[in-house]
């Protein structure tokens, strides 16, 4: 047996029912980048169970995913444009919802559904500058209702900063996409469902849940923001210890030779590395001085602390670099020994796709 991520259904089924209860609002159930590590399959199924027949995501190959997993009595939509004729007529024979960004795009969409029923959600950009025409484009948003072929069922945007200490920029995008919400239904336009808030957003203001919220990381209980729902922390990785090796003392380990064993050393090596999504980091921004300088600080922090793997509740340290797919710890007094299995908690994003899923409880 290799490694594999191990995760709680009744852990993700709690996490999902306290999030449906506190928030009594309707949830948008978003299941992007492989169900955010967990396996998009698993992440829908907790959802499910949970009641909720909405979901969210953002390449068309995961709303298929959905579809053939049996779930055809739910909506999806998929936050994103789509710009192949092909893909595009696949989700509409799927009923997956589209996002629809300007009057070219659903001109397009219409073509291309070539007589398929079209059901439509409107993005509007109010700041995260991806997708959608900008706020103050209002003739050209209310132009893209013109536009005939299309069921217009619901309009979003998405707060680039929810999760920041304050509120300034959650509070100037919304009132962005309210304006834009408010003259349109000024002008007889019909907008449907509006969606705004993501997982930190909905967690922390009330206003901006709408008629709908988005919720996507929250149910993993790894979030960026304090949460008001005592979420329960999904997934450890269980990885088997291969072998073990003695090292003197002076004997080097790991890619470069830039650990020296400062005495007789008694290493394990695991199966666990790059390779796996193990000591994988995001690059660090530095778009300003104080970016710079919160990474030095972190750097220097962390200078000479090696990541730490579990074995019994015992914090073993890895020893040298981590490797691609294979990673030497400090076996220190534990009895640890081939056969053996040790936890790691990693980023669920980080988490290789290829790696086994296994649902425990």
């Amino acid at each position: 047996m290799g490694n594999s991520l191990l995760i709680s259904r009744q852990d993700l089924l709690d996490n999902a029912v306290m999030l449906r209860d506190y928030l009594h609002t309707p949830i948008i159930a978003v299941v992007k980048c492989n169900g955010y590590g967990l396996g998009i399959d698993i992440a829908v199924r907790a959802w499910y169970d949970a009641g909720i027949r909405f979901f969210g995501v953002s390449e068309p190959e995961e709303a298929l995913q959905i579809r053939e997993c049996g779930y055809h009595d739910v909506d999806i939509l998929l936050m994103a444009p789509v710009a192949n004729v092909q893909t595009l007529q696949k989700m509409c024979e799927n009923n997956v919802i589209l996002t629809v960004t300007n009057v070219e795009n659903a001109r397009f969409v219409v073509t291309a559904a070539n007589g398929i029923p079209v059901r439509a959600h409107v993005k509007i950009n109010t700041g995260m500058g991806r997708f959608g025409l900008r706020w103050s484009e209002l003739d050209a948003i209310r132009s893209i209702y013109d536009v005939e072929g299309i069921a217009f069922e619901g309009i979003y945007s998405h707060f680039a900063a929810s999760f920041e200490k304050g509120n300034q920029n959650t509070a100037l995008q919304y009132g962005r996409f309210m304006a834009v919400v408010e003259l349109l239904q000024k002008n007889g336009v019909q907008v449907g469902m509006k969606h705004i808030a993501n997982s930190a957003a909905a967690l922390r203001f009330e206003n901006a849940r709408l008629d709908a919220v988005r919720i996507g990381s929250a149910l993993t209980g790894r979030i960026s923001v304090s949460s008001p729902v005592p979420l329960k922390k999904i997934g450890k990785v269980k990885a088997p210890v291969v072998d073990i090796a003695n090292l003197k003392k002076g004997d080097t380990s790991g890619y470069s030779m830039l650990y020296h064993c400062p005495a007789d050393t008694t290493a394990a090596v695991i199966q666990l590395g790059y390779h796996h999504g193990f000591g994988i980091c995001h690059r660090d921004d530095n778009f300003y001085i104080k970016d710079i300088l919160r990474n030095w600080l972190s750097a220097v922090r962390n200078y000479k602390k090696q990541p730490v793997v579990d074995f019994n509740g015992q914090k073993l340290p890895v020893l040298g670099r981590i490797g691609n797919q294979y990673t030497l710890i400090d076996v220190k007094n534990s009895g640890i020994k081939p056969g053996d299995f040790v936890m790691v908690d990693m980023p669920l994003l980080s988490v290789s796709p290829t790696m086994e899923r296994i649902i425990e409880d």
